[in-house]
């Protein structure tokens, strides 16, 4: 039983895990915090799970009167309705907390997928423990495996693309400065998450019903969720390369930087050949000043960008950061010290 309890744990939590640092790894630009990521996902572990149950026990009772008469009009407003609204709403709680404690921290659409994700991956990563183990007492480990291979695999990102779709609400409301228009985004995006959320729950209800057809739906339905995020991520990539290129080319012209650092800063892949090279030579304080060195010049020119985009607020942390990055080209960058 030991082993089985293990292996559940670890079929459940390293690829939702795995999953997160895919996810990390497509923010190229400037990583969010740490310590804000591993929140998100503990918020999705813990208590997205236990206030989504508690609710959904609650609004359970009403529904047992329908019960009776259509077992699977029952198992439809539980799966489609109760289920994403409790636990979307729950999980965007995370989302708003983080709008309004730490906005500086999401700087493109990019930012606001990567957080909604984190909490997606903590919820299904504790959600498959329990239906596993349910699968581990029903029909043992060969269960277990199969339900694995549905929830891990092949279903595995669903989470993660639901909240993601609320999480890139929060940031698109951060791009707009229209104090109406903004508002837009963030319900469109909260809408989303639940729609993807109750069709695939109905189109998995509905399996037992349709057999194969309905399961193929809520397999490229899901999919297109997620290719859908998939190119958000791409093109905020290339809009955040555009504004590091805007901020840098003013960092040229008030003779900050030389222009031929500019093509550095634009580039991913440069800038860990720079970082390597130091490394390679042993040359580790350098080597970690050149890394704080690009995260804090990428966070200027975002907040450069949102001082020219109206927001006033950026400015004290625009001088904040230009101060630090500064500092930290002097120690970095050869030939500057």
């Amino acid at each position: 039983m030991f082993l089985s309890g293990l292996l559940i744990l670890v079929l459940s939590f390293v690829p939702m895990l795995l999953y997160a640092l895919v996810l990390w790894w497509l923010d190229r630009y400037e990583k969010e915090p740490f310590g804000l990521l591993t929140v998100s996902f503990l918020w999705g572990a813990v208590p997205s799970i236990v206030l989504a149950l508690i609710m959904q026990i609650a609004l359970d009772v009403p529904l047992t009167a329908i019960q009776s008469s259509s077992q699977l009009t029952y198992e439809l407003l539980g799966a489609s309705v109760v289920a994403p609204l409790t636990e979307e709403g729950i999980k965007a709680l995370a989302l708003i907390l983080l709008l309004l404690l730490f906005k500086r921290e999401i700087d493109s659409p990019l930012d606001g997928v990567i957080y909604g994700g984190m909490v997606g991956f903590g919820f299904a990563a504790v959600e498959n423990v329990f239906y596993l183990f349910g699968a581990l007492t029903e029909g043992g480990v060969g269960e277990v495996l199969g339900l694995a291979f549905m929830r891990v695999g092949i279903f595995g990102l669903n989470h993660a693309m639901y909240t993601g779709f609320t999480g890139l609400g929060v940031a698109l409301f951060l791009e707009i400065r229209n104090r109406v228009l903004r508002f837009i985004p963030l319900v469109l995006g909260f809408m989303l998450s639940l729609g993807a959320h109750a069709l695939h729950n109905a189109l998995a209800t509905l399996t037992g019903v349709g057999g194969a057809g309905a399961l193929v739906a809520a397999v490229l339905v899901d999919w297109a969720g997620v290719v859908v995020l998939f190119v958000v991520a791409v093109g905020t990539f290339f809009l955040e390369r555009k504004r590091i290129l805007a901020y840098a080319d003013t960092l040229v012209r008030g003779q900050v930087i030389p222009e031929s650092e500019v093509a550095v800063l634009k580039s991913t892949f440069q800038r860990r050949m720079a970082r390597l090279d130091l490394l390679l030579r042993g040359d580790v304080k350098r080597w970690w000043a050149l890394q704080r060195y690009y995260q804090k010049v990428t966070e200027a020119a975002f907040a450069w960008h949102r001082l020219n985009q109206g927001d006033a607020a950026a400015q004290p942390r625009l001088a904040r950061l230009e101060q630090e990055f500064r500092a930290l080209r002097l120690e970095a960058v050869p030939g500057t010290a």
